[in-house]
């Protein structure tokens, strides 16, 4: 069962659900798509499909996988992304996490409609992941993937506490101001049995509740 939550809603004892936390994850996609931005801007940088380019910035790790440079580059009246944050057993051995994840970016070859992948460390030690892609229907075919949803249905739970994903559109594009407007935010609470699921849609178009200006 799939819960509901209104625009405010928090859902009790689930803190990870505040719509709060839109101030800090915006933040987290503004930062993502600067790193992108800059990266597809500097002619200094070499950028072959599909390859990291990783660095740390403040010792926490950063990574961009440019994966369609035409496409991400050219005019837009809009991008779709996909946002994902996760609390994470900080106990827990992440190999198995991380050999699931370097599958998946590696799978992306297949999914044509997949532009881009980055992600960057947090102060906390999550870490936060943004996929860029041109129509909804690229997702829910990355979706469909058997890796991806082996990761979700095998991987997450043992490896996360939970889970929040934003789902919305870069208006303008990269080369039109890449501002993220967040449409709908999913929750999963791994810590529940059965697992906790929540979905909370916004105001099309309309940027997230709280997020800076």
């Amino acid at each position: 069962m799939t819960i509901e939550l209104g625009a405010e809603d928090t859902s009790p004892d689930r803190p990870f659900t505040s719509p709060y936390l839109y101030t800090t994850d915006v933040r987290a996609l503004h930062y993502l798509l600067h790193d992108l931005k800059c990266l597809i801007d500097a002619e200094r940088v070499p950028i072959s499909a599909h390859d990291p380019i990783e660095w740390e910035a403040n010792g926490l790790g950063r990574r961009v996988i440019v994966c369609d440079y035409p496409n991400l580059t050219s005019p837009h009246e809009e991008l779709c992304f996909v946002g994902f944050f996760g609390e994470r057993h900080q106990d827990r051995p992440t190999e198995a996490l991380e050999s699931a994840n370097a599958e998946i970016v590696l799978e992306f070859r297949n999914y044509p409609g997949i532009l881009s992948y980055s992600s960057m460390e947090l102060y906390d030690g999550n870490w936060a992941n943004l996929v860029v892609h041109d129509f909804p229907v690229a997702r829910e075919n990355w979706r469909a993937s058997e890796r991806h949803a082996d990761a979700a249905n095998r991987l997450s739970p043992d490896y996360y506490r939970n889970v929040r994903i934003h789902n919305g559109i870069i208006r303008g594009g990269l080369n039109g101001g890449g501002e993220p407007v967040i449409n709908t935010t999913k929750y999963w609470d791994y810590q529940s049995v059965p697992t906790w699921q929540a979905v909370r849609n916004l105001i099309p178009g309309e940027p997230a509740i709280h997020a800076p200006v």
